[in-house]
């Protein structure tokens, strides 16, 4: 058997876009015999704003329905924190992961950030936060046109990784 390891999925979804990102990536560290949560950060959005998006609103509710957000031993049983960040946000997911240091010492754990067409302007701040926390940052390796089949494989790779990292202890 497979060393364990744990695996955080943290994402920041408006529409559904980036939750495809995060399931996938779950699903390819699941295929590695991970040990997964999978967590919505809330929206940072007061409700006036959230209401005048009909598409956000309607989706909000089965999004806050499915997923609970993060707790505060979730990033300290993680060995892998995967942080997927959508197009357009208010900074939830490096505002999450900023506020990382907080929960227990980050030093040793890998953050694979990711997001739809590997985009360097969303991923730059992800990267930031996650350092600045003491993370280990993987850089995404999502190529191609289907972004979705990329997280999956990504998932995989970073649980790889983790458990060629604690094998080597």
């Amino acid at each position: 058997m497979a060393d364990p390891v744990n695996v955080l999925v943290v994402f920041y979804s408006r529409y559904g876009a980036t939750e495809r990102l995060a399931l996938a990536a779950g699903l390819g560290a699941i295929q590695e015999e991970a040990n997964i949560r999978l967590r919505r950060l809330a929206d940072r959005a007061d409700d006036a704003t959230i209401a005048a998006d009909a598409p956000w609103a309607a989706s909000l509710a089965r999004l806050q329905r499915d997923y609970v957000t993060p707790r505060p031993a979730d990033p300290v049983w993680a060995d892998l924190i995967i942080l997927a960040t959508p197009a357009r946000s208010d900074g939830e997911v490096e505002g999450y992961v900023a506020s990382l240091p907080e929960c227990g010492p980050m030093a040793g754990k890998l953050a694979g950030p990711l997001a739809a067409g590997n985009d360097a302007g969303l991923l730059r701040g992800v990267y930031a936060a996650a350092a600045c926390a003491g993370l280990l940052v993987a850089p995404s390796a999502i190529a191609g046109d289907d972004a979705v089949t990329g997280a999956r494989l990504h998932g995989r790779s970073l649980v790889r990784a983790v458990r060629a990292l604690k094998n080597r202890h």
